[in-house]
């Protein structure tokens, strides 16, 4: 992950979870996720870490690698979130990731 997000901020019981490409695999963005449910938006202020820089993104996120769109980008009231695109995200939870 090249990007460090500036706006991160910790919170209580989350988990980290490595979100990847699902056609070429490439990771893409470490999400601070909580609860035990799918992942259906990535809020932006709970991205750790991404391939991309979140904060200048103009369009949908995409794989750096192949390009395939992956979320969609929107908002969830205030907050800038990416909607992700049902069966174009692997996920995996990173237990010894330290938030």
């Amino acid at each position: 992950m090249r990007y460090k997000n500036p706006t991160h901020k910790k919170r209580k019981n989350t988990h980290a979870l490595q979100v990847s490409c699902g056609n070429c695999k490439t990771p893409v963005a470490i999400y601070q996720k909580a609860g035990n449910g799918n992942l259906i938006k990535m809020l932006a202020p709970r991205i750790v870490e991404a391939a991309v820089d979140i904060e200048k993104l103009t369009g949908h996120l995409r794989c750096p690698k192949c390009q395939m769109e992956l979320a969609r980008k929107g908002s969830y009231g205030n907050t800038l979130a990416f909607w992700i695109i049902r069966g174009k995200v692997n996920t995996k939870r990173l237990d010894n990731y330290a938030l």
